[in-house]
């Protein structure tokens, strides 16, 4: 890259330093304790904008910035528990940061050294990457937008749905394709001539469940400066597709200890479910780690092998995490009409039954109410 697009104009802003690792899932919890507030009806836009700003100045979005440009480089375990973390408390931030740390490892992955140094330069001082997904066309599912040659540039067009939130972020990447069929990310501002926002807010819709954010793209001019191109197919089995799964995977895993928390909250929980949804919600957590750990195996590794383990664990890794939630969210429906577990072995049951009691009896006193 000779010169810097305008569309990758550095955004100023200024973020807190999180230097350590434990200190990024402890500043985790705190933003998620700001967004578990957000209830419909219950703030406004401008209370929206706010806590969006404090999670761009919390230093959250740096903490996976490579050593050599300035951050700390946390490893891929602990940007599942932040994602865990924040999505136990709002699918939203989880689905936020998801999104994020996903798209700074195509940066990290796919980028070039110009778009790597302007990126993470403003991710460390808070700026925010969203993703864009094509909405189908004539029935069909699509994964790319199609660009149109312009001279020497491209003109985008189509419409997508994007992360949560969008029109708050500072770019969005988005999946492309040319006339010739060539595949790449465009690295697009999330503020520019012929973006257009469906909605008028971001705030929760009733339920608490937050909407993709609705992006109509009309003629946007495309800098060549702004694309992204993988190499061959390392893209299929690439670290990016396997990071975005072991993140999806950890958003499920929080979404399924939301569930299981109402579930310890209600009148008369029954220990038997609290034991099993606790020990497959463990089990999707120890399958989360270790891919997490193929994954930062794959990003320093030369082989295939590194590259094909990482994406198989992360495969693994989110079906069970899927599962787990999918259990979870089951139980706790069923919870207020008496439903039991059934087909356990009986050993099995009163082991899962000891534990679903230490589970209810933590949650009922908890450490801190400890004299």
């Amino acid at each position: 890259m000779g010169t810097i697009s305008p569309a990758l104009d550095r955004p100023h802003r200024t973020a807190a330093v999180i230097a350590t690792e434990d200190e990024a899932i402890t500043v985790a919890g705190t933003i998620a304790g700001l967004f578990d507030t957000a209830e419909p009806g219950a703030s406004t836009p401008e209370t929206a904008e706010a806590r969006l700003e404090l999670l761009s100045r919390s230093g959250l979005f740096g903490v996976s910035i490579p050593t050599e440009h300035g951050g700390i480089d946390v490893s891929n375990t602990v940007l599942a528990d932040i994602c865990a973390a924040a999505a136990a408390h709002s699918a939203t931030l989880g689905e936020i940061l998801a999104a994020h740390f996903a798209a700074i490892e195509q940066l990290r992955s796919h980028g070039t050294e110009g778009q790597r140094n302007t990126v993470f330069a403003a991710a460390l001082a808070g700026a925010r990457l969203a993703r864009a997904a094509p909405l189908p066309r004539n029935g069909e599912p699509a994964e790319t937008l199609p660009l149109a040659a312009n001279g020497l540039a491209w003109r985008l067009s189509g419409d997508a749905l994007c992360t949560p939130c969008t029109r708050h972020a500072d770019w969005m990447l988005v999946p492309t394709h040319s006339d010739a069929g060539k595949t790449a990310g465009l690295l697009l501002p999330a503020r520019v001539e012929g973006l257009r926002y469906v909605a008028n807010s971001c705030e929760p819709a009733a339920g608490g469940a937050q909407p993709a954010e609705h992006v109509l793209f009309k003629d946007v001019a495309v800098d060549g400066d702004a694309l992204l191109h993988a190499p061959g197919e390392t893209a299929r089995t690439g670290v990016p597709l396997s990071l975005d799964m072991l993140l999806n995977a950890a958003r499920q895993l929080g979404a399924g200890r939301r569930a299981l928390g109402r579930l310890l909250g209600g009148a008369e929980p029954d220990a038997l479910t609290v034991g099993l949804l606790s020990a497959r919600l463990a089990a999707a957590q120890a399958m989360i780690a270790e891919a997490g750990r193929a994954i930062d195996a794959a990003q320093i590794g030369l082989a295939d092998l590194h590259r094909t383990n990482a994406f198989l664990a992360a495969a693994a890794a989110l079906v069970t995490a899927q599962e787990a939630a999918g259990e979870a969210r089951a139980a706790a429906e069923r919870e207020s009409e008496g439903h039991a577990v059934e087909g356990v072995p009986p050993a099995l049951a009163a082991l899962l039954e000891e534990s679903g009691r230490l589970h209810l009896d933590a949650h009922r006193h908890p450490p801190e109410d400890e004299v």
